[in-house]
């Protein structure tokens, strides 16, 4: 054991880090980004679970064909004190919106969050909630511009808004790279950095974390900075080359066999890629970067895709995939070796996906995926003799934005194990109008967010309503700021 000062344990581990990146950075960074000095405190442990594209229109609906009851999902408990909505709104959406209004286009320093999102327009909570606008004014204006995920990922990554497209990069022109929260908890406190992902790991969202590109799209840069430079000590994702070439995977995978830090456990056909994950970590030897690469013909690992079985949900599973669950508990193992604390973003980008489809089941069984993957999170900090517990944890649940205006009568055929009707077209369509979706892109609808911890309620204090007044809304860029709180770094 290391028996030097934690500070100086912290100091010798941030100056090591300096020296392997210094000569890794990316000309599309721009100059080089302050992290901040360093934090002398004890471990913490952070957990930031995404669920992309999902409204709170597709959480009850989970929680029934789940729970038979609206509010039964793992983050829908007591146990989580804190419950607000989220206004995902970005620039591009915030200058739309100012346009139409005779106003100014969007300033940091004094803009408007109400051109953002109007609670007038749309309600000051989501539906199915009481104080929801549906009316069809308000989802005309819901559907008028949104947020895209790369803009929300970087909201949450770094408390800045931008443009969408941009990922960890500031809006307009001059523009640079900006900071993320991931990185200042490694430079700052010398914690350890994780990503999990059910779609690509150089996905947009994942990528806000680990990496910064004017542009989403750009697979290949993306990809070799998140390898060769963020260097996290673990990412889980989808993307593999054998099953899609669109995410450049077979240049990623060449990066990672030919570094030697890394310990590659891949998506196999006909194997079982939960027990090689598994496996893997307990192969993953001091200082190996733990890469598992999975995902199938569209690039995301499968998800559970639920059965029509009245009274009990049951679902059909892959094997070549791991789970969420399981994804996240080889996550979180891992990087729990380093005793200075560790940052995991967790993203279930499946609920996206599928919605941008507007296939209701595969909605339903991604959701179940995350519910598996946040109470695995849960029985992770629960278990006894370590040093981690919920004194010195968070975990974060929430939305980067709602994808597909997803809505259901209340008299959906939608209950416990009971699937509505359908059939495939070009998307899916739901006879008998028991499930409807209004687009296959974004809306500007609040999501929900919901933390944990014995801190949780003092790091998010005086968010709800700063920005609209008598509303229990805030705003995602907020949720960066309770993480830096819990950190230390506020």
């Amino acid at each position: 054991m290391d028996d030097r000062p934690r500070s100086f344990r912290g100091f010798a581990l941030l100056l090591a880090l300096s020296l392997s990146l210094a000569a890794c950075r990316p000309a599309s960074t721009g100059p080089d980004i302050d992290y901040g000095p360093w934090v002398d405190g004890p471990p913490r442990y952070v957990f930031l679970v995404i669920g992309d594209g999902m409204g709170k229109s597709c959480e009850v609906a989970a929680s029934r064909y789940l729970y038979g009851a609206d509010t039964g999902l793992a983050w829908d408990s007591d146990a989580w004190p804190i419950k607000a909505f989220v206004a995902t709104w970005d620039v591009t959406t915030y200058n739309l919106h100012a346009s139409q209004a005779g106003a100014a286009t969007y300033d940091g320093a004094a803009c408007d969050p109400k051109l953002g999102y109007d609670p007038a327009l749309a309600g000051a909570e989501p539906w199915p909630l009481g104080l929801a606008l549906d009316t069809p004014e308000a989802r005309t204006y819901l559907l008028g511009a949104a947020t895209d995920s790369a803009a929300a990922a970087t909201a949450m990554a770094t408390g800045r808004k931008t443009d969408a497209g941009r990922i960890a990069w500031s809006p307009g022109a001059p523009s640079r790279s900006l900071a993320a929260i991931t990185m200042s908890a490694r430079y700052r406190r010398g914690a350890s950095i994780g990503a999990v992902s059910t779609v690509p790991f150089n996905h947009a969202t994942p990528a806000a974390f680990l990496a910064h590109s004017k542009a989403r799209a750009d697979y290949t840069a993306i990809a070799e900075e998140i390898i060769l430079c963020a260097r996290p000590e673990l990412v889980i994702g989808g993307g593999h080359p054998d099953w899609n070439t669109s995410f450049a995977g077979t240049y990623a995978k060449s990066l990672l066999l030919s570094d030697s830090d890394y310990l590659l456990i891949q998506k196999e056909g006909g194997e079982d890629g939960e027990a090689a994950l598994f496996e893997g970590l307990d192969r993953q030897g001091p200082g190996s970067l733990l890469f598992g690469y999975f995902g199938g013909a569209d690039g995301s690992l499968e998800a559970p895709y639920p059965r029509h079985n009245p009274g009990a949900p049951a679902f059909t599973r892959g094997v070549e995939d791991p789970s969420l669950a399981a994804a996240v508990t080889v996550a979180a193992r891992s990087l729990a070796r380093n005793p200075l604390g560790f940052i995991l973003v967790v993203e279930q980008g499946d609920i996206d996906w599928a919605n941008h489809a507007n296939d209701f089941p595969r909605m339903l069984g991604a959701l179940h995926s995350l519910d598996e993957a946040v109470r695995a999170i849960e029985s992770f900090i629960d278990q006894p003799d370590d040093a981690i517990d919920w004194d010195n944890s968070l975990v974060v649940v929430t939305a980067d934005h709602a994808t597909g205006l997803f809505r259901f009568t209340s008299s959906s055929a939608i209950g416990m194990g009971s699937l509505p009707s359908s059939r495939a077209g070009g998307n899916y369509e739901y006879p008998g109008g028991t499930v409807s979706y209004h687009t296959t892109g974004h809306a500007n609808e609040l999501v929900t967010v919901a933390a944990r911890g014995a801190e949780a309620e003092a790091v998010f204090a005086g968010f709800s309503g700063a920005g609209w007044p008598g509303t229990a809304i805030i705003d995602n860029t907020d949720i960066y700021r309770a993480i830096s709180r819990f950190l230390g770094f506020e």
